[in-house]
């Protein structure tokens, strides 16, 4: 008995998904992370400045801290967006904790709320972007 091949049929071509990032927030380069936030801030009606220079007390002239994010919803709330590769080391969380503290600690007089980190998974596509915003600052 002779058996006849059958040729998988081809899959439809559907186009890879493009969000129409630019890699640009505010007119500086951004990451798909940084400009999927800012999108969702931007949706939500809420102000932000991006990549915003801090003087701390362990910051040598020149040499400010930059905070990706600072929002505006009455109270200022500082932002940092982790990537999945540069923030997933135990290491890297050790340094973020202390950055974070010298942020803080920079801030705190100031009527800042603490800093903020959004992880990789809370803005893997724009639907998660606009929910971990709304969740958070609406």
């Amino acid at each position: 008995m002779r058996y006849k091949r059958l040729e998988p049929a081809p899959l439809p071509d559907i186009g890879a998904y493009d969000e129409g990032l630019t890699g640009y927030v505010h007119g500086l380069e951004a990451s798909d992370l940084e400009e999927r936030f800012a999108r969702a801030l931007d949706n939500a009606g809420i102000d932000y400045q991006f990549q915003v220079p801090i003087d701390t007390a362990h910051t040598l002239p020149g040499e400010e801290k930059v905070v990706d994010f600072i929002v505006e919803t009455g109270m200022p709330h500082p932002v940092e967006v982790d990537g999945e590769y540069s923030h997933k080391t135990s290491e890297q969380h050790e340094k973020d904790r202390e950055r974070d503290a010298q942020i803080n600690g920079a801030l705190r007089d100031r009527g800042y709320s603490p800093v903020m980190r959004i992880t990789y998974e809370e803005l893997i596509d724009q639907d998660h972007a606009d929910a971990v915003v709304l969740d958070t600052f609406a």
